[in-house]
């Protein structure tokens, strides 16, 4: 019996290991689904399966890898409702920007400096006060005033950022000018234990071509 139990032991924990080998976790889907997430689908149509995906697996948004700042209001239209903050920073060796953060379709909070930010109740300071971005304002308003602000030599060169995409705003048409989209979430395994996948969609010519999902585990220390 001694003999058995030697013999029992090592392949146990041969198995034991390589079960653990197993994360991450990772692939690659070019066809048919995951999750709701279908191949083949447009932009739109696969925005739309993310709202519904972010209900189920708890997340909010979605991040446009690559996106490039704009560089004057125009080129990003008057579509600062699709978002929850916008961040102007002056394209140059030392930062300086201003982020304006909304909530109810009203501006919330407006932060300005550098590495640190100091909120401040109206920005600029020094323009008009009809042009003026206020606290209170509402969104709808902020296009028009971002207008007449990039008109001053001084704020003209200030590039816009958008952030990652909030799921409960309606489809930006721009994102469909990006082909790799990025998002994650996480859940509990058991306790103690959090799982995270990591999800790539990649596009091609107008659909949507692949879904890298990498899966990985993790202990959670309290």
């Amino acid at each position: 019996m001694k003999r058995v139990f030697l013999l029992i032991f090592p392949v146990l924990f041969l198995f034991s290991c390589k079960k653990g080998d197993n994360l991450p976790l990772v692939e690659t889907i070019n066809r048919g689904s995951k999750w709701n997430l279908q191949v083949g689908s447009s932009p739109a149509e696969v925005y739309s399966q993310l709202q519904q995906l972010g209900e189920e697996k708890k997340f909010t948004d979605v991040a446009i890898v690559y996106r490039q700042p704009y560089l004057k209001p125009e080129e990003m239209q008057d579509h600062l409702n699709l978002y929850r903050s916008i961040t102007l920073q002056k394209n140059s060796s030392v930062i300086e920007r201003v982020v304006i953060q909304f909530s109810q379709d009203k501006v919330r909070l407006i932060q300005a400096g550098g590495a640190m930010l100091d909120s401040i109740s109206k920005w600029p300071q020094d323009t008009r006060d009809e042009t003026t971005i206020h606290n209170n304002d509402a969104v709808e308003e902020i296009y028009a005033k971002l207008l007449t602000i990039y008109q001053v030599p001084t704020y003209h060169n200030y590039q816009i950022i958008l952030p990652d995409k909030p799921l409960e705003k309606p489809f930006d048409l721009d994102m469909a000018n990006y082909n790799k989209w990025y998002f994650t979430f996480s859940n509990e395994v058991k306790q103690g234990r959090m799982g995270t996948s990591s999800v790539t969609l990649d596009f091609n010519n107008g659909k949507l071509n692949s879904i890298r999902h990498e899966y990985n585990e993790a202990d959670v220390y309290h």
